[in-house]
């Protein structure tokens, strides 16, 4: 089985867990729901980590998961290969009581899905619940506070009917007897139902079997005890926000297990995993981090470690051409080729016969690229580990721990597209930026007026950069390149309207700037008082 759906959740998941306990690593992928919700998130060149993660926070708040790939890859080291379970989620959250999500569609990328086959209508119909701790607190709370009797029960037209048909089997004399209240499967109107029954017939237990409600009737003094067994009907309460919480569990055994986990360009991934199965966001990009890294303390980013492999190795010819490109499927097809490397590891599905192991392209289906994730990984640790070996050392295969330990200093470092920083450390401090310095542009003389939609325009030709209003009479550009940068600086002459310079960018604070002011204020005071005091003195 590789699709996931609600109605196949339960079945697989102990398997899921006993695959997962026994895995070397885990290779994640998500689809979502959108990207970019208002153009003033678009990323720059001018964003640094806090800076750009308000943008993501702010742009991704009501977008969601639609589908998460897992990938469970387990190193088998007599035969020099790895087994993978892959399984593809369908995610969609529940509502029940006053819980109701809000999802936010991108028309783009709802088009994008499409283009790649996506299944709407498991999506919809057959999404597997899940919940944030926060909101299942809320669930629990509220559950807990309707049969208790403390809120009340709003019922639809629908649920007043079934409840009107317990009453009347009730009327018609139930001593002893059961009664299936049939139709009613979503877990919002089991709860709404299921409360009511419990506060409106005190002769009636009511309880969930094999997802229906069967109401059974019983004593006074039965009531009275099952009351004092159960009170408040937290056993219920309890299972009825287990079904909500759906993939949220599975997702706290990945967390529980502490396995190594490994993504592709994965900022998104892990702030909508965050929100969805972790709790809200937090404002702070450090504590975002931090709290990242407890959930995942071995982290893998596949694209950042091309990235950082190609400059490494940026003299060898055959690495430079392997890791040329790094989007996923440009980057699995180059290390799928024949590697100029000994002991590759083999790959091999379990099940052997599953829609993945076949020879079909899949892309940008979640699970598919959970395993072009974990294969990626796995043979850039090979091709890092025998480029890295001296010539005359004896080559031999690698263990799963070796390869995981071969790309140690890649690890927990995200990769952060066209920004000021490198990547993000979920470890430490960002590194600083490998990129140029920024550019100061000014007009030359006073019938110029320097915009940034005039400068992004003059020095477009040059290669791909940002512009940012520094004042009225300036602009700030960050280029992607040196080559851009050195460009610009020879074109823009003293002759021409627009000059740019190297923008040396201040480096103290607001305070730092108001004391040292104010100690020059007070030393020239001084400085004059003495003058005076001296001046008087001698004319004396």
């Amino acid at each position: 089985m590789v699709d996931v759906t609600n109605k196949t959740f339960e079945a697989v998941l102990p398997q899921i867990i006993s695959e997962v306990r026994a895995a070397t690593f885990l290779a994640l992928d998500a689809e979502f729901t959108g990207l970019l919700a208002n153009a003033a998130y678009k990323a720059d060149l001018f964003d640094d980590g806090p800076r750009r993660y308000r943008k993501l926070c702010a742009s991704m708040h009501h977008f969601s998961i639609t589908q998460l790939g897992l990938a469970v890859f387990t190193g088998e080291v007599d035969s020099n290969s790895y087994s993978v379970s892959t399984y593809n989620f369908y995610l969609r959250p529940h509502s029940c009581a006053s819980s109701d999500p809000i999802i936010a569609c991108q028309t783009s990328s709802l088009e994008f899905l499409q283009r790649f086959n996506f299944d709407f209508n498991k999506w919809i119909y057959e999404g597997v619940p899940y919940m944030n701790s926060e909101e299942e607190e809320n669930l629990q709370t509220e559950l807990s506070a309707l049969f208790k009797g403390t809120k009340p029960v709003l019922l639809s037209f629908e649920l007043t009917d079934h409840l009107r048909g317990v009453g009347e089997w009730v009327a018609m004399g139930c001593e002893g007897g059961t009664h299936t209240v049939a139709g009613v499967l979503d877990t919002h109107s089991q709860a709404m139902l299921l409360a009511a029954i419990h506060n409106t017939f005190a002769g009636l237990w009511a309880t969930l079997q094999d997802g229906q409600i069967v109401v059974r009737s019983v004593s006074s003094d039965e009531r009275e005890r099952l009351d004092a067994e159960d009170p408040g009907r937290t056993q219920l309460v309890s299972a009825l926000v287990e079904r909500n919480t759906g993939f949220t569990r599975l997702f706290r055994h990945l967390v529980e297990l502490r396995k190594p986990i490994v993504l592709h360009n994965c900022i998104l991934d892990l702030m909508l995993m965050y929100k969805q199965f972790h709790k809200r966001l937090p404002s702070s990009y450090s504590t975002f981090k931090s709290e990242v890294h407890a959930l995942f303390p071995l982290l893998y980013d596949t694209k950042f470690v091309a990235e950082e492999m190609r400059s490494k190795y940026r003299d060898d010819a055959i690495v430079s051409k392997i890791l040329h490109k790094t989007s996923l499927g440009e980057l699995h097809t180059a290390l799928r080729g024949d590697l100029p490397v000994l002991y590759v590891p083999r790959l091999h599905h379990r099940p052997p016969d599953n829609k993945y192991s076949q020879e079909s392209v899949m892309l940008h289906e979640a699970g598919y690229d959970a395993i072009l994730t974990g294969t990626c990984f796995v043979r850039m640790a090979q091709l890092c580990a025998m480029i890295s070996l001296p010539v005359t050392a004896p080559h031999r295969p690698l263990s799963p721990r070796e390869h995981l330990f071969t790309l140690k200093e890649y690890a927990n470092k995200i990769q952060v597209p066209r920004s000021a920083v490198s990547c993000m450390v979920l470890s430490g401090e960002d590194r600083p930026s490998k990129r140029p310095p920024w550019l100061l542009v000014e007009g030359q003389g006073r019938g110029v007026r320097v915009t940034p939609g005039l400068v992004s325009a003059t020095l477009a030709k040059y290669g791909r950069l940002d512009v940012q209003p520094l004042n009225n009479k300036s602009v700030l550009v960050a280029t992607t390149s040196w080559n851009c940068l050195t460009n610009i600086l020879s074109s823009l002459s003293s002759e021409t309207s627009l000059q740019a310079k190297i923008y040396s960018r201040p480096r103290l604070s607001p305070l730092m700037h108001t004391f040292i002011l104010s100690g020059a204020v007070l030393s020239t005071g001084l400085g004059a008082w003495l003058v005076y005091k001296s001046f008087k003195k001698s004319s004396s």
